[in-house]
């Protein structure tokens, strides 16, 4: 039976099988620790371009999950105990058996500052190596992020409701959906309004591109040649179409419905709604989770995710947490060009000013145009977008730079209820902006387009005894900004935009307030 130190020994003399033009420097090569117990490299060669390649070699599922625990410690051994760079040396694995690594060896390959390749090795009937084939990574788990609508089914009687919910859980199963909660909702208040005081609330995740086909097959999707607008197609998202399902099969057993948000479901407790139970498809990440506290935390999360208000703190000291920001940000900021390139530019400046900095964040990005005009001009309620992200430089003197983020108006575009409604039901209008914002960045594009309406964004440096410098952020064709100086042709308000559109305003609170449902 071959072992690991004959496929050594036999690779020591045909390093080619490994990669052309390596130099054998040793086998067996000694690393000393002085604060613990050291190692041997099996073997240890130059390449081509001078770099040290470290080559490890396992023979099994069992000695293969050693294989990394080596890796990292003969890398960092031998890094220090000869003053080199991350860049100066690199790894390759090799395994007979990669059953039980290829997971952890995909992660480990993401985080470590050096190369490091995997392969196969190929060996014949007596255990000779004959050849390497390269192991293809495991895919990068794709981040859980809730969908922003939900379902609400109220229910008159509990016992009406315990029977939807058994019937609700069947449905998923069915469709093959996995990851989502179901709660348990009752109204203990005191209003008397309230006529069905039994809910079960349903929350999708989005769907990961691993689980869409399946579920796709499973949904009675039809094709529609119902469009908002002529100029544009938009098809309703998949996990839109798995809730519409969901509602008519579940048909029979539903007093009245509503459309529900992380808005809607933070409104409902804070008026006298209380969680009783909640059922979940994921029971390992139930378990993490431990209590309904954090279902509801995530649900109805601020850093992210289905979240409408981001607000963090972090600093670029802390890279794990800094790249976990700018990464969320950018997701949370999808659809909105200017404002998602824009603070992932003020992200690079500022720790390229300072790794010291703090950065505090709070950015409202949770309504589509419609929908935050109506309640700012006819209810009085600021739904607008508006991002504000502050970076305290520390040293002396202090430096504070700010990146703010509103709407403007360009001062020439007059909407009316035809050029905005186009003779479409307003009722329709309403639930697709909101069905679509975030989720379609053309549809919200083009609503805003019909307004005159556009995003802005600016830089203010604030520095001790030295005027406020503001300028102004704008995106080149390339996708680069630039920062140009304030100007009079910088856009209007929605202020202006109020006294000279008063007419549409009206016209826009008229309809707004019979689509109370979708608006409210």
């Amino acid at each position: 039976m071959v072992n690991e130190a004959d496929i050594r020994d036999f690779l020591t003399e045909n390093l080619d099988i490994i990669e052309p033009d390596l130099k054998f420097i040793q086998k067996e090569f000694s690393l000393e620790n002085s604060l613990g117990s050291g190692g041997r490299i099996d073997i240890l060669a130059k390449d081509k371009f001078g770099s040290f390649v470290i080559i490890e070699i396992k023979k099994s599922d069992k000695t293969a999950r050693q294989a990394l625990h080596e890796l990292q410690k003969y890398m960092g051994l031998f890094k220090t105990n000869y003053g080199l760079a991350a860049k100066k040396c690199r790894c390759i694995l090799l395994s007979t058996e990669w059953h039980e690594l290829l997971v952890p060896f995909s992660e480990f390959h993401r985080i470590v500052d050096y190369q490091i390749d995997g392969y196969q090795l190929i060996l014949n009937e007596e255990g000779i190596p004959l050849s390497k084939k390269s192991v293809p990574l495991a895919p990068e788990g794709e981040e859980r992020f809730i969908f922003p609508i939900h379902n609400i089914f109220l229910y008159e009687i509990n016992e009406k409701r315990e029977v939807a919910t058994e019937k609700l859980k069947d449905i998923l199963r069915e469709l093959e959906i996995k990851n989502y909660y179901a709660l348990i909702i009752n109204y203990k208040g005191d209003s008397k309004n309230v006529i069905y005081p039994f809910a079960l609330y349903l929350v999708l995740d989005k769907l990961k591109n691993s689980e869409k086909q399946s579920i796709e097959k499973n949904l009675n999707i039809f094709d529609s040649d119902d469009e908002f607008d002529e100029e544009i197609d938009i098809k309703p998202v998949l996990e839109e179409e798995a809730l519409s399902e969901i509602r008519n099969r579940l048909m029979g057993l539903i007093d009245t419905m509503q459309e529900g948000t992380s808005e809607k479901l933070q409104g409902m407790m804070s008026n006298g709604w209380h969680i009783n139970k909640i059922y979940t498809g994921n029971r390992l990440y139930l378990n993490l989770l431990t209590n309904d506290e954090g279902i509801i935390k995530e649900i109805t999360s601020f850093e992210g995710g289905n979240s409408i208000i981001y607000t963090s703190v972090t600093t670029p000291k802390n890279q794990p947490s800094w790249k976990a920001t700018s990464k969320g940000l950018k997701h949370f900021l999808y659809g909105n060009d200017l404002w998602q390139i824009g603070s992932d530019w003020f992200f690079k400046k500022v720790e390229s000013v300072s790794r010291e900095a703090t950065v505090n964040f709070r950015i409202y990005y949770g309504s589509d145009i419609l929908f935050s005009l109506y309640n700012y001009f006819c209810r009085g309620v600021y739904y607008l977008p508006t991002l504000e992200i502050v970076a305290q430089i520390p040293g002396e003197p202090n430096k504070t730079i700010i990146l703010v983020g509103s709407l403007e108006w360009d001062g020439h575009t007059f909407p009316n209820a035809d050029s905005i409604f186009n003779k479409n039901n307003p009722l329709d209008l309403f639930y697709k902006q909101k069905l679509y914002f975030k989720e379609e960045a053309l549809y919200e594009l083009r609503m805003m387009y019909k307004h005159g309406i556009e995003y802005s964004l600016f830089e203010i440096t604030i520095e001790q005894n030295i005027q406020p410098v503001i300028k102004r952020l704008e995106l080149e064709e390339d996708d680069t900004v630039s920062l140009l100086p304030i100007t009079d042709e910088v856009g209007l308000s929605l202020r202006d935009f109020f006294i000279h559109n008063r007419g549409y305003i009206e016209e826009l609170c008229y309809i707004g307030g019979s689509c109370f449902h979708f608006v409210s």
